[in-house]
């Protein structure tokens, strides 16, 4: 916990030294004290945490990416007369192991419009995925597969399955 606390312990000498503790001095001085954790990441020992940060905001920014997207996409079909739904259930392999990430990609997976995360195989190997709308099953692979690799730069060491 020494790059969390560090980080808000940070922004709390932030608001501190603007002599006022709001909602809105806290957020500024994490964000400041964010980069200034971010530049003097190795001087000040927090590389581990540094770069937890920037996995789950990238897993974030991509997600919601992916969400935009997938909107549109249903949006879309939607509007069609006679839209092409090309429904299909796919088996995708994980790399991922251990409860709370593969929980994590199941609720990532089932968030996105037009796709349902049905079960784990027995072995817990690969995730089933019921996909409305894609081209072809590779197509849900690989939307399921980038939120994955998302996954696997936060959580680090709890993959193991190559």
């Amino acid at each position: 916990m020494r790059g969390a606390g560090f980080h808000l312990l940070l922004g709390l000498v932030w608001a501190l030294f603007l002599g006022e503790v709001s909602l809105r001095t806290l957020a500024l001085g994490w964000g400041i004290s964010f980069v200034v954790l971010l530049l003097f990441r190795r001087a000040l020992g927090v590389t581990g945490y540094v770069g937890g940060v920037m996995a789950t905001l990238a897993l974030l920014l991509a997600f919601l990416a992916e969400l935009v997207r997938a909107n549109l996409h249903m949006a879309l079909m939607a509007l069609q007369p006679r839209p092409r739904l090309n429904a299909m259930i796919v088996e995708v392999p994980l790399r991922l192991t251990g409860d709370l990430p593969l929980t994590l990609l199941a609720s990532l997976t089932g968030l996105m419009p037009g796709t349902v995360a049905l079960a784990f195989s027995p072995d817990r190997g690969s995730l089933y995925v019921h996909a409305l709308g894609m081209e072809n099953a590779q197509a849900a692979r690989r939307s399921v597969r980038q939120m994955e690799r998302h996954l696997l730069r936060v959580v680090g060491g709890q993959s193991g399955r190559g």
